[in-house]
């Protein structure tokens, strides 16, 4: 761990933000080059990337806050300190589809469209977010013997399931796999929904070994936060080819 990458005098380089602001950089580069593609101005790609990033951020914030709440609530002054991490995934990407929505609409542009051309670059901006997380000692496993073992733990030499890595390498994959698929959508939205699905399944694998809060029995927050997601995009996938089917069924 490293929490702190660089100092200069008084000036500190934090390994979360460093990687924060990285992924948000390669996203954002890679999600106006898929849209340049599809005829969608730059310039309207930056004014998004960066509405969607600091609603990402905010929503974020305020969701592990009222998670850990009864420590913040002794400690208000550090509901707004950042550079030790503690950000829920869950609470930006629902504040982040509340403003991109609405940014989308604002500015005439097609929400579903839009979330096809962003979704596949999302996963490679949280796979750079998370090796932030392990320089930074948050997000970590439970104590495990096996050698792939690291202290991963802010302040605990005992080697963890470098749960930051799991996830870092399985989202790099499902990067790889969406974005060979960004020109094969079945309909306006399904790489957006695809993704959401796929992401939750990654997620809830990675709880299964990360010490996070539980929600009830063996069933975490976080997991039981991706089971709705999956129950809810798989729904509107199977309401819309099922509406889709009907209709060629008429027409036929």
């Amino acid at each position: 761990m490293n929490p702190i990458l660089w100092q200069i005098g008084p000036l500190k380089i934090y390994a979360y933000g460093f990687f924060l602001a990285a992924a948000f950089a390669v996203g954002t580069y890679l999600t106006a080059r898929n849209a340049k593609e599809h005829g969608i101005a730059v310039d309207f790609i930056l004014d998004l990337a960066l509405a969607v990033c600091a609603a990402a951020l905010i929503g974020a914030r305020i969701g592990f806050v009222l998670l850990e709440w009864p420590y913040y609530r002794v400690h208000p002054r550090e509901i707004l300190q950042l550079s030790e991490g503690g950000l829920s995934f869950h609470g930006g990407l629902i504040l982040a589809v509340i403003v991109g929505v609405w940014f989308c609409r604002r500015r005439k542009y097609n929400p579903w469209q839009m979330a096809d051309i962003v979704a596949p670059v999302v996963p490679l901006g949280t796979a750079i977010a998370r090796i932030g997380c392990l320089l930074n000692g948050c997000c970590y496993g439970y104590v495990t013997d096996l050698p792939i073992g690291l202290p991963a733990a802010l302040g605990d030499p005992r080697p963890r399931h470098p749960t930051q890595m799991y996830a870092a390498v399985l989202n790099l994959a499902l990067f790889v796999y969406l974005y060979r698929r960004r020109d094969h959508r079945r309909f306006p939205g399904y790489l957006g929904l695809l993704y959401l699905i796929y992401y939750s399944v990654l997620r809830s694998i990675v709880e299964i070994f990360r010490e996070s809060q539980f929600l009830f029995g063996p069933i975490k927050v976080a997991q039981a936060f991706s089971f709705l997601v999956i129950i809810g995009a798989g729904l509107v996938i199977y309401l819309v080819e099922g509406r889709g089917r009907t209709q060629g069924a008429f027409s036929e």
